[in-house]
């Protein structure tokens, strides 16, 4: 893990050095980004006038949720970040899963407790603008991982490339069931912007099978594993010549216990996202073919140091696309779950 994290900061350091340092645009991805680009010119001022000693440093890291090993990962990889650079790191999270109204007072915390830079999770798509321009008001830049809004003001995004992902993550199953047949979309929230984007994907990738692959409806199976069994469980019960089911978010392992407590190996064919515990041990049993991963650690250590590069050296911020890495029974044994 030490040598991981080392090669990490030294990708950061010279991603960082790329993109250069002062008032430079930078382009990566499907976005074009600065500080004064994310409304935070004030930010730039900020930054431009004095850079701080890493000590000095004091970032605030605001997830959606913490009941889940996905993200304590998020939470690990920045407060690594912060031990590695020698910063301050402080970590919350709201007490119910997505609560809008809890995170966004959580960040309004943070504003108001001096932080220099914040990373968030902006999963709703214009919940977070408002709290988003107070900070830019106040010079402080804040970094999207993991979920990003788009329009929402934050200055970069670190993660997935969703729709992508999802595409992959579709065209993977249908293939495995033989390009014909229905599917259901399962999803912890259906409105959140990630999750929306990979359905599209996944419904993109049904598309090219034309009216042979046609997806029969998107459950809504919550934030809890056992909420979720008994959401895909009826949605099963009630489609029964269903071929596929597919997730769309870390909560997707729910879709394997169904598989296996049902006897459907084979029969209905499943795929997921994240590399929970579960999950692989879901693709070692059969009862999923593939999982897709995005590295949260990741999503959470490099968010961290994209605000201590812009807060000690003055560089600009800049997307990072952390992967979309497919999992099946070929390699899961060559992973660590997430």
């Amino acid at each position: 893990m030490k040598k991981r994290v080392l090669a990490w900061i030294l990708c950061g350091l010279t991603a960082a050095a790329m993109v250069g340092c002062g008032k430079v645009e930078t382009s990566t991805g499907s976005k074009s980004k600065s500080v004064a680009a994310s409304g935070s010119e004030a930010a730039n001022e900020k930054k431009d006038a004095d850079t701080k000693k890493a000590s000095d440093i004091q970032v605030s890291v605001v997830l959606h949720a913490l009941n889940g090993s996905f993200y304590t990962k998020m939470q690990e990889g920045a407060k690594q970040a912060g031990e590695d650079l020698g910063i301050k790191v402080n970590v919350s999270a709201p007490n119910t899963a997505s609560s809008l109204q809890e995170q966004v007072s959580l960040l309004e915390t943070t504003i108001a407790s001096g932080s220099d830079a914040i990373a968030t999770v902006t999963w709703d798509p214009t919940g977070f603008n408002n709290v988003i321009a107070e900070a830019a008001d106040k010079g402080i830049p804040v970094v999207g991982f993991n979920m990003d809004a788009e329009g929402c003001g934050t200055a970069a995004f670190i993660g997935q490339d969703y729709e992508t992902a999802g595409y992959d993550l579709g065209k993977y199953v249908f293939d495995k069931m033989g390009g014909e047949g229905t599917y259901i979309i399962a999803s912890c929230g259906p409105t959140d912007t990630a999750l929306v984007a990979r359905e599209a994907g996944v419904d993109k990738a049904a598309g090219e099978y034309g009216d042979k692959v046609k997806k029969i409806e998107t459950i809504d199976i919550g934030t809890d594993l056992t909420n979720a069994y008994s959401v895909i469980e009826n949605a099963y019960l009630a489609n029964p010549d269903v071929k596929a089911i597919i997730g769309v978010d870390v909560y997707s392992e729910a879709i394997g216990s169904v598989i296996e407590d049902y006897d459907l190996s084979g029969k209905v064919y499943t795929g997921g996202f994240d590399l929970t515990e579960g999950m692989l041990n879901h693709i070692k049993k059969g009862s999923v073919q593939v999982t897709c991963g995005q590295n949260p650690y990741m999503q959470g250590y490099y968010s961290v140091l994209e605000c201590y590069m812009n807060q000690a050296h003055g560089c600009n911020f800049l997307d990072i696309n952390t992967g979309a890495q497919l999992v099946d029974a070929s390699n899961v044994d060559t992973v660590e779950a997430e």
